[in-house]
């Protein structure tokens, strides 16, 4: 997860190296290992417990390699599935215009989902893009909140993503609880994997993994960056505060 984030953090930064939309992003020198790591195969198993996850990954491959239509698309159904990070991602491709027709509205609007957690690697970006816009700019952000959260917001992206986890993780909770060994595509390797007779990852240990990976991605979920239903708002008022300066 942490290597996701990491990737999320250095869009803006790398997109800024091309020259034209439809040039392929190139990485700056310190995210060369980064990149690298993200265009390894993602782990089909893990689609299974943390689809957003998964489709995050996926989606950074696909930037790297310059699909920028399927990253927008992977970033989207890893959204739907709860990820900030891809939410993240959304808001500051369509706020700056970064590898995204320009939509400072549209971007606010993701930005504010992704900040629903006050995240601090997410939320100071929401409370600076809220203090760059026009009135109307906000009223057409707020037009787009309302129809995103339908989908994207925690009250409804991420009990889906929860109840999707733990119906995956009970068909292996036997071996959790009692010991068994697991192979799942792409999280464990599986018995005799280049000729040697490394034996299948215990269920104990596979379990205490995706439980703190469980932990990471739903990290904050309890809390909530809106009042009331009908404005898009941070709870501390520091967006009026930078409005206001």
């Amino acid at each position: 997860m942490k290597r996701f984030c990491a990737f999320v953090l250095a869009v803006a930064a790398a997109t800024s190296l091309a020259a034209h939309a439809g040039q392929r992003p190139q990485p700056l020198p310190d995210q060369k290992s980064q990149v690298a790591r993200s265009l390894m195969p993602c782990p089909g198993g893990l689609e299974r417990f943390l689809p957003g996850d998964y489709y995050f990954c996926s989606a950074a491959r696909n930037f790297w390699s310059g699909h920028e239509g399927l990253a927008r698309e992977g970033l989207k159904e890893a959204a739907r599935w709860a990820s900030k990070p891809a939410q993240y991602a959304l808001g500051v491709m369509y706020f700056n215009g970064d590898h995204a027709e320009k939509n400072r509205p549209l971007g606010l609007a993701w930005l504010a989902l992704a900040a629903e957690r006050h995240d601090p690697s997410y939320e100071p970006t929401f409370i600076s893009a809220y203090g760059q816009v026009t009135p109307d700019e906000l009223a057409q952000a707020n037009a787009y909140w309302k129809e995103l959260k339908q989908t994207y917001a925690d009250d409804v992206a991420a009990p889906r993503a929860e109840r999707r986890f733990d119906r995956e993780y009970q068909q292996i909770a036997w071996a959790t609880n009692f010991g068994g060994s697991i192979f799942i595509d792409g999280v464990t390797v599986p018995y005799g994997y280049g000729g040697t007779d490394m034996p299948l990852q215990s269920g104990f240990s596979l379990g205490r993994i995706l439980q703190t990976q469980k932990a990471m991605y739903f990290y904050g979920y309890d809390s909530h960056v809106f009042v009331g239903d009908a404005e898009l708002v941070p709870i501390s008022q520091v967006a009026s505060a930078a409005r206001n300066k």
